[in-house]
């Protein structure tokens, strides 16, 4: 500015532009957001997860109990596949194995007494196995005799590790293969 120049005064404000004035407050920020409720989108996605969750745990449970259900099917397929087949004794063994199995798998009631035939028939009902004619010579001839045949011994442990792999289908009239829970474990 110049010296010599006046200063321009502003004229005083009207007593409208007062009372307008005075009603002027301060700028106020608004509220911050809250993340309390979440929006429905949220509610969604969170209901998805647990869902997903509830789904792999009950898959994980089931899973859980079915391997401890078949234990005894791993097991006696490694009794199994442990036999000596050019042993004398490996038909009795392979015999008695199976007929663990099945005392396991259909109670002691069901299968404990069979021999013979009707021990072979039990387990023709209960597998969707055909049993070689081999195996079926050993069980019901060779079964305690001081035989070694290698070769029909070989044939009966191929037969008995696919009946304990596939029993539980059994034919009209049999129980379901469920474990029997007051049955020793094989």
């Amino acid at each position: 500015m110049l010296r010599g120049t006046k200063r321009q005064q502003t004229p005083a404000p009207s007593p409208q532009a007062r009372e307008l004035l005075a009603q002027l407050h301060d700028i106020r920020e608004p509220a911050s957001v809250s993340w309390w409720p979440p929006a429905p989108g949220w509610w969604l996605l969170a209901a998805l997860i647990s869902a997903c969750l509830v789904g792999v745990a009950l898959g994980i449970v089931r899973r859980r109990i079915k391997a401890r259900r078949n234990r005894y099917r791993i097991e006696a397929v490694a009794l199994l596949r442990a036999v000596d087949t050019s042993q004398s004794t490996a038909s009795a063994e392979m015999n008695e194995i199976l007929k663990r199995v099945a005392v396991t798998g259909f109670g002691r009631m069901q299968c404990a007494n069979l021999t013979g035939p009707q021990w072979l028939t039990f387990l023709q009902n209960t597998a969707p196995l055909p049993c070689p004619s081999d195996a079926r010579q050993v069980l019901l001839e060779q079964l305690y005799r001081d035989t070694d045949d290698p070769e029909k011994n070989n044939v009966l442990r191929e037969y008995a590790i696919g009946w304990v792999e596939q029993h539980g289908h059994p034919a009209q009239g049999m129980p379901s293969a469920e474990p029997n829970r007051e049955t020793s474990r094989v």
